[in-house]
């Protein structure tokens, strides 16, 4: 008698699980404070912190690793954080990341400013000059817009041009600033002076911009 070996047949492979998205954020609305100073203050006076990336709704915000009162997530496309008043240090840097479910994501800076120090320096202006007549870096409402190199700005500091601090000036980081330029400032030849003075009343050197004839 022949025996017919048989088994068990093997039925389709079970799916597999999706891999998980990693979690990612890209910036942070604001991303610096100055010294003991909050930011998009709550009644309360804690701040609110916005983190935007790609992470699952119900994820935490991380300020140096310690989980904070977080809401939002998903499609949203933010995670808002809330930072409590004694969270921020006198100066430094915090790192911020997000925590989804096991995972956690890359970390961005958010710098706390001191609110005093050195007096600012101008390294450079971009453009260092213009012609006349013609825009430079010019931006959606048609104004120009003058860029300031230098080390030592803080948070409120402002563009001063022959005199008149520039109300439309944009703090980058503290080593550049920005701001919109009056077109009459750049309608004729002419020599003006540049410098930026600091919230604690510190001023930088000054610097020339020449406006030249067509």
């Amino acid at each position: 008698m022949s025996l017919i070996a048989s088994g068990c047949a093997k039925g389709p492979p079970e799916p597999q699980a999706p891999a998980p998205v990693p979690v990612k954020i890209d910036h942070l609305e604001p991303s610096y404070t100055s010294a003991a100073t909050a930011f998009k203050t709550l009644p309360d006076g804690t701040s609110q912190l916005v983190v935007f990336g790609s992470m699952s709704y119900g994820a935490t915000v991380l300020w140096n690793g310690q989980p904070v009162v977080s809401k939002g997530g998903g499609k949203a496309g933010f995670v808002l954080g809330i930072i409590p008043a004694n969270l921020i240090p006198s100066e430094g840097t915090v790192k911020i990341t997000v925590r989804d479910g096991s995972m956690v994501s890359n970390a961005l800076d958010f710098t706390v400013y001191a609110k005093t120090g050195p007096a600012p320096q101008i390294t450079g202006l971009s453009p260092a000059g213009a012609i006349a007549g013609r825009g430079f870096n010019v931006q959606p409402g048609g104004d120009s817009a003058l860029g300031v190199t230098g080390v030592g700005f803080l948070p409120g500091v402002s563009l001063v041009i022959d005199g008149k601090p520039l109300s439309t000036t944009v703090f980058g980081h503290d080593n550049f600033i920005s701001a919109t330029i009056p077109s009459a400032l750049v309608a004729k030849a002419g020599v003006h002076q540049v410098w930026v003075a600091n919230p604690d009343k510190k001023i930088s050197n000054k610097v020339e911009f020449k406006v030249s004839a067509n």
